[in-house]
Formats: C-alpha cells, sequence, structure tokens
C-alpha cells in the first residue's frame, strides 16, 4: 500500500528548505574560501619562521600550517559533497576553531611580541570568520571563546601589557565583533526573505491557485523529468486522466463556489493517496491529471480504485454525491508525453459514455474498466 506522504514542497519545513537554500548559495563560495585560506596559510609560514627564535619551534609551526593546510583541502572537497547545511556548518565551525587554536600557538612561541598587531591580527580572524556562510550563533561563541583565548595568552605568555593598549584591543575586539552580529543577522534577515519571496513565485508559477496542485507547465516539467528518468531505469510510469462527473450541473444548481469547492476536496483526497514523487494537476476546469512514476498500470488502476472508494465514502459541500471518470495508460516505448495524455483522456471519456464513475484502462486483451466483473480482482 502507497505511503500517504504530502508533495515535499508542500510539506517540507520552511527552515529545512531555507539550509538547503543556502547550501545551494554557498558552496561554491566556500569551496574557493578554503582554497585560498590554504594558500594563505602556508605564506605565514615565512613570518612564522622570522618571528620564532627556536628552531624546533619552528619547525612545529610550519608541520602544524601544513597539515591544517592538507585538511582545508579536505574540507574543500567535502563542501562539494555535502548534501545538508548542518553537517557543512560543523564542519565549517570546527576547521575555524582549529584555526583558531593554531593562531593562539604561533601566538605563543613569538619571541618578539607585538600585542597591537596581534590584536589586529586577531580582529581580521574575527572579519575572516563572519564572511564565511555558518550559523550565527556558532561564529559567535567561536568569535566570544577566541577572544578569551587570546587576552588570556598574551597577558600568561608576554607579561605584563599597557592598561591603555589592553583595553583599546579590547574595545576594538568587541567592538568588531558587535559590528559582524549585526551585519550577519542583517544580511540573515535579508537572504530569508529573499528565499521566502522566490519560494512564493516559484510556487505561484507551478501551482494551480485554487486546488493548490501543480498546473500544466509544471506538469509537463516533471512528466519529461520522470520519463526519461523511468526509461533509463526501466522502470514503469503510468498516467491517469480523471474528470469530475457533472460539474456543471453542480455549478448550476448550488453555484461555482460550491463547485470550486468540489474541486478542492477532490484534490485533497487525491493528495492523502500519493506518494512525494507523484504528481497531481490540475490540467482543465474539471479535468486533473496523474503522474505516477514506478508504477505500473495494474497498481494504477488499484490505487484509483482505492481513491474511488475514499472518494465515495466523504461528504462534500451541501451533501452533494460526488464521481468522477478516469482513463489509465503505462508508458510504452516510444510515447511521448501528450500521446500518453490524449490516450488517457479517450479512455476517460469511454468511460463517461458507458455510464459514468469509472475507471477505464487498455491492456493487450482491450479496452476494461475496473467495474467490471473479474476486472477489480484482476487488476489488484
Amino acid at each position: 500500500m502507497r505511503k500517504t506522504k504530502p508533495r515535499s514542497a508542500a510539506g517540507k519545513n520552511t527552515h529545512v528548505a531555507y539550509d538547503d537554500y543556502k547550501l545551494q548559495l554557498s558552496q561554491n563560495y566556500i569551496h574557493i574560501l578554503a582554497i585560498v585560506a590554504c594558500t594563505l596559510n602556508c605564506v605565514l609560514i615565512v613570518p612564522d619562521w622570522l618571528l620564532i627564535v627556536s628552531f624546533q619551534s619552528r619547525i612545529v609551526v610550519a608541520v602544524i600550517r601544513l597539515l591544517y593546510s592538507g585538511l582545508l583541502v579536505f574540507v574543500s572537497v567535502q563542501t562539494k559533497r555535502t548534501r545538508a547545511f548542518q553537517p557543512l556548518s560543523i564542519l565549517i565551525t570546527v576547521s575555524e576553531g582549529l584555526a583558531l587554536t593554531i593562531f593562539l600557538f604561533v601566538m605563543t612561541q613569538y619571541t618578539h611580541f607585538n600585542f597591537m598587531i596581534q590584536a589586529m591580527g586577531y580582529i581580521a580572524f574575527i572579519l575572516i570568520v563572519f564572511a564565511v556562510p555558518n550559523r550565527i550563533q556558532y561564529t559567535l561563541i567561536l568569535t566570544i571563546l577566541g577572544a578569551a583565548g587570546f587576552f588570556i595568552c598574551a597577558v600568561l605568555y608576554h607579561g605584563t601589557i599597557e592598561s591603555t593598549e589592553f583595553w583599546a584591543a579590547l574595545v576594538y575586539v568587541s567592538l568588531t565583533t558587535v559590528l559582524c552580529v549585526i551585519a550577519a543577522a542583517s544580511t540573515e534577515r535579508h537572504q530569508f526573505r529573499e528565499y521566502i519571496a522566490k519560494n512564493r513565485l516559484e510556487h505561484l508559477s507551478s501551482t494551480d491557485f485554487l486546488t493548490d496542485t501543480a498546473n500544466r507547465f509544471r506538469l509537463e516539467e516533471e512528466a519529461g523529468r520522470w520519463m526519461d528518468f523511468c526509461r533509463r531505469q526501466g522502470m514503469p510510469l503510468s498516467l491517469a486522466f480523471i474528470d469530475v462527473d457533472n460539474l456543471k450541473s453542480i455549478n448550476d444548481r448550488y453555484g461555482h463556489q460550491t463547485g470550486d469547492s468540489v474541486l478542492v476536496d477532490m484534490a485533497k483526497l487525491f493528495q492523502r493517496q500519493l506518494r512525494s514523487s507523484d504528481t497531481l494537476a490540475r490540467w482543465g476546469g474539471d479535468e486533473f491529471v496523474l503522474l505516477l512514476p514506478n508504477t505500473s498500470l495494474k497498481n494504477a488502476v488499484s490505487l484509483m480504485g482505492r481513491v474511488k472508494a475514499s472518494v465515495e465514502e466523504s461528504s462534500f459541500a451541501a451533501k452533494i454525491p460526488v464521481t468522477w471518470s478516469c482513463g489509465i495508460v503505462e508508458m510504452q516505448a516510444g510515447d511521448s508525453f501528450h500521446l500518453m495524455l490524449s490516450s488517457a483522456d479517450a479512455l476517460m471519456y469511454e468511460g463517461k459514455h458507458m455510464g459514468k464513475n469509472l475507471i477505464c484502462f487498455r491492456d493487450a486483451e482491450g479496452i476494461h474498466n475496473a467495474s467490471e466483473p473479474g476486472e477489480a480482482g484482476k487488476q489488484s
């Protein structure tokens, strides 16, 4: 039996979908930043060699920087492979935490120590980590811990620091952090609003305004994609053309608002029976098309039978009895989407001519409907 999942686009949590959007925006950017950081990290071996007197310490620092450069290469490769923003965010934070640890360790090894120059170096570190796409809370925690580590290491390893320099550095670091948090939060809000607006626009351009199902444009797009995929994978694909019986009579007797309500309720009943890969589209006024990837004709007929039973058990507006007629086809070699659509449409009209409220399909033996003796059992 099919799982009754909503469509992924509609059912997906907004913030999870936004994280996916951020991942797409940031992957190439982070990839390039990782390569630049790797190069810069190797270049810093030169000033380290000049400012550290101990030869042993020079070797240790050089090895650490080379190992970290190797990690950045790994991060650059891994960034392209990551499929979710959360693990990418953790990877970035760990990498930045290691960079901070190296910065503080190297600082403690300098013989000729200039506190203000190192403070400017830490401010540069703050600017860099806020420039890398990440969760703001992770970046803020790392920055605060780094500031504490910087001032503690400066006092412990390099003796007394003039109070004016100490407080000036503290003000500069704090101000830089606050300004970066404000800028990052503002950018995040703008990016989220941009995502929501883009998502709404895409939804409106691909969705039927009344039933919230796919429109023709999206159906044809999904059909092209799934037909190619099912052919490559050797999977079946079925298409159902559905027409609500006597909708014009309902509109004439009860009004168009009631008729619209029937269409909306019908769409909801169908959606509850579908998988996330299935596509339900409103094709015309009272017509729907259902695209069923990886579904044989037999299973498609069985599904439509369950939906038919669900419709018969449901209560529509004004207690109106609602039925529908349906034609189902399975994709054959050489079929186009429009050929499948016209074949299913013709089968649906066969059902209309035979008395309506029928599920018609064609197999090697000819045209059948699922209500014929033996046919329901044959297809279930």
